[in-house]
């Protein structure tokens, strides 16, 4: 035994295991239960492991001389595994790198975050603007949809039971409920109900009747760089690559519509889940009609004039080239079919999305300034210098 190794403490260890819903961070395979030698016995095959190793030597991987011995003890030097995956972590160092190993146990804290049912590879679900679950989905009928929530991401279940108390207050644009598995979502015609599944919830929901798509063959109008007039696939990708582009708050037509790619992508870009948000907000432009539509007399049709299903969505480069990133999304058109496509989609960083939403509210207060008859103001756009929260000029 190496005397020189820098080991967990007990306390350490505790706390890695706990932190790891006592799962293997790797298989998810649960690393503590019952023995049968006895009924007060249990079986406890988990390994608080380092991520770079406790002593140099022969066989220690990623060590890293920099770092000191109480670094090297520490919480964040730690990563709970079954025996098994503590053995072939150490036996692939160029597969399990320092970065890797993190990011592995990074995902996996999200993923037992507030629940203990994470066997099964589960896709995401959107409960208004501000509680996203992992949901499984165990009923789907023509009157009521069921679905399994084992665990949140964001919010909670108590989040959720606040949700369906104060339905008739919530914004009618955030009753809605939207599936990364199905690829569909919608508003909701009445509050869900809430039940005790074991460990997780079960969510009984009914949607409302699907908004009106448009023909995809209408969908149609000029090339952002040439200013030719262009139709079809052409159209559609310019289109949608827009849309998704287009920050909520930016807009002074529509300053309550828009996508929240920009934040998602500052929020979750380095998650497992990443795909899943994605995803979701595909979904929600797509069957949540525009908001400068609803209560008006014509048809409320989604953003995503004439997706009727987002069959997928693949994250191709997470990394920013020039302020993009790419998705590979699978979409059925109205009136066309499945349709696949490349999407680049813009991400505004915090500060240009500040100046942007700016923008859009001075552009949205001078056209109500006309309405209500005040006279427009010399400069559409914030002044140089001008910050949102000095308010409007008199």
């Amino acid at each position: 035994m190496n005397v020189n190794r820098d080991n967990f403490t007990r306390s350490t260890r505790n706390i890695l295991a706990g932190r790891a819903g006592h799962r293997c961070s790797l298989c998810k395979t649960p690393t503590i239960g019952p023995s049968d030698e006895a009924p007060d016995r249990i079986m406890d095959i988990g390994v608080a492991a380092h991520i770079t190793a406790a002593a140099a030597g022969q066989g220690a991987r990623r060590y890293d001389p920099s770092i000191t011995s109480e670094q090297r003890r520490s919480v964040d030097n730690g990563i709970w595994l079954c025996q098994t995956c503590s053995v072939v972590i150490d036996r692939d160092e160029v597969r399990f790198t320092e970065a890797t190993l993190r990011s592995i146990r990074r995902d996996h804290t999200e993923f037992v975050r507030l629940g203990t049912s994470v066997d099964a590879e589960v896709g995401l679900v959107a409960i208004g603007s501000n509680i996203l679950a992992a949901g499984q989905f165990t009923r789907f009928e023509a009157s009521d949809v069921v679905v399994r929530l084992p665990f949140f991401l964001e919010g909670s279940a108590t989040d959720v039971v606040e949700f369906i108390r104060r339905f008739n207050d919530v914004p009618r644009l955030n009753q809605y409920i939207l599936s990364s598995e199905l690829g569909v979502g919608g508003l909701l015609e009445q509050p869900p109900t809430l039940d005790r599944d074991g460990t997780a919830w079960k969510m009984t929901f009914r949607w409302q009747p699907e908004a009106p798509r448009l023909h995809a063959s209408k969908l149609q109008g000029s090339c952002s760089h040439t200013g030719k007039f262009i139709s079809g696939a052409p159209y559609w990708k310019q289109y949608f690559e827009r849309v998704l582009a287009r920050p909520t708050g930016t807009w002074f037509a529509d300053m309550d519509g828009g996508s929240h790619i920009s934040e998602l992508y500052e929020r979750l870009h380095g998650s497992r889940w990443f795909e899943h948000v994605v995803k979701c907000e595909l979904v929600r432009l797509a069957s949540v009609p525009a908001p400068h539509r609803v209560g008006s007399s014509s048809t409320d049709h989604p953003p995503l004039l004439c997706v009727r299903k987002v069959h997928d969505a693949r994250i191709t480069e997470t990394n920013l080239s020039d302020g993009y990133f790419g998705v590979a999304v699978d979409l059925e058109l109205e009136g066309h079919g499945r349709w696949s496509t490349d999407l680049n989609l813009f991400v505004y960083c915090d500060e240009a999305l500040r100046t942007e939403r700016a923008k859009g509210l001075w552009m949205s207060e001078n056209i109500r300034r006309i309405e209500a008859g005040k006279g427009s103001l010399p400069n559409i756009l914030p002044p140089e210098g001008w910050n949102i929260d000095d308010g409007f000029p008199e």
